[in-house]
């Protein structure tokens, strides 16, 4: 009894994302010995390397070795999040996308005709469409409404990351801003120079050594990003950093984050950032379900001096940056004692398996 997991995706997602869902949803499934786990890629993360010491029940195998092996078995499942899977055979296929194909497309993602008709095969070839949260599961209906039939949404147990000490805290500022305090910004490329502008207001009104940590999708942008940067008066007290340069951890270091322009790919940072005790903020354009408008604050980044204006009641109201902070972890705690009504990951993935 078989669980075939394709751990390389053709789509821009971190590789920490995928890592961090592929090991929750193995821990969701590892009730029983009875279950094996594959894990299938051509190029496998240490993170990945390290589950299978972990567990007996986990092997992993390339792409040829997995055509080879799954010829063997009776009984399988396969879950991809944007392969072609072709070793996959005639068992279920169960597609779980961990960002949308319109959000691959535009800007600076991924807008290939060839990638968009992969998308929509992936779609529809799959015996189901998984989504991981109702965020998920909304945007992929809206945007692909002839399928909602085959989405199917679901709660994936995850892990609670651990509350780190105020010594590893100083470490990760030492290590990303210098040892200063800083703002964590998930943003396009393309609001890039209207932050800074933002951040410019904030510094001259107060002088301040606060950093601004930029996360970016890809190290193309980083590196545009920092030809914008040159000339900036507070070039020294700016970072950016690629995704896949990106560590779960920062999010417990920093002062408050801005969400702009992200999509539900995000979303387990966002229950990390919460756990960490992190105000959020969140632009109103993002497109998030109503039952997620508690999870920070919502306003409109691109409103004049928005955004200054919240840099400054963050940074010199300590007490409302705590209360903010406590407003979405009382948002996650209703979010997870909702989850009732939906059916488990493990009850749709393993269904087929008997």
């Amino acid at each position: 009894m078989y669980l075939f997991i394709a751990a390389n995706t053709a789509l821009n997602i971190p590789s920490s994302i995928l890592d961090t869902t592929i090991i929750d949803m193995v821990q969701a499934c590892s009730q029983t010995q009875e279950h094996k786990f594959i894990i299938v890629g051509d190029e496998i993360s240490e993170p990945l390397r390290q589950l299978t010491n972990a567990q007996s029940n986990v092997l992993i195998k390339n792409n040829r070795q997995a055509s080879d092996f799954i010829k063997q078995v009776t009984n399988a499942s396969i879950i991809h999040f944007g392969n072609d899977v072709k070793w996959a055979s005639t068992f279920p296929v169960y597609f779980i996308p961990l960002t949308n194909e319109l959000a691959q497309n535009k800007g600076w993602f991924i807008k290939s005709y060839f990638q968009k008709r992969k998308f929509n095969l992936w779609l529809h070839n799959s015996n189901k469409i998984i989504a991981l949260q109702n965020w998920a599961s909304e945007n992929l209906k809206k945007a692909y409404p002839k399928l909602s039939f085959k989405i199917q949404e679901t709660f994936l147990p995850t892990t609670v990351p651990q509350k780190l000490e105020w010594d590893k805290l100083f470490e990760i500022k030492e290590n990303i801003a210098n040892g200063n305090n800083y703002f964590l910004v998930f943003a396009p490329l393309q609001r890039f120079t209207a932050i800074l502008k933002e951040f410019s207001i904030f510094k001259k009104w107060q002088q301040t050594t606060m950093n601004l940590v930029f996360i970016l999708d890809t190290q193309e942008q980083v590196n545009q990003a920092l030809v914008l940067l040159k000339g900036y008066k507070f070039k020294s007290d700016i970072l950016v950093y690629a995704s896949n340069q990106f560590q779960k951890n920062w999010l417990a270091a920093t002062y408050c984050i801005l969400w702009e322009g992200v999509h539900f790919s995000k979303s387990g940072w966002i229950f990390d950032a919460i756990h960490y005790d992190i105000p959020l903020l969140f632009d109103a354009q993002i497109g998030l379900p109503d039952s997620w408008l508690k999870a920070g604050e919502f306003f409109s980044f691109s409103e004049k001096q928005a955004l200054s204006n919240h840099f400054k009641l963050y940074y010199k109201d300590e007490v409302y940056r705590q209360e903010s902070a406590k407003q979405g972890k009382a948002w996650l705690t209703q979010l997870n004692e909702n989850k009732g009504g939906k059916e488990l990951f493990n009850k749709i993935v393993l269904s087929h398996i008997i």
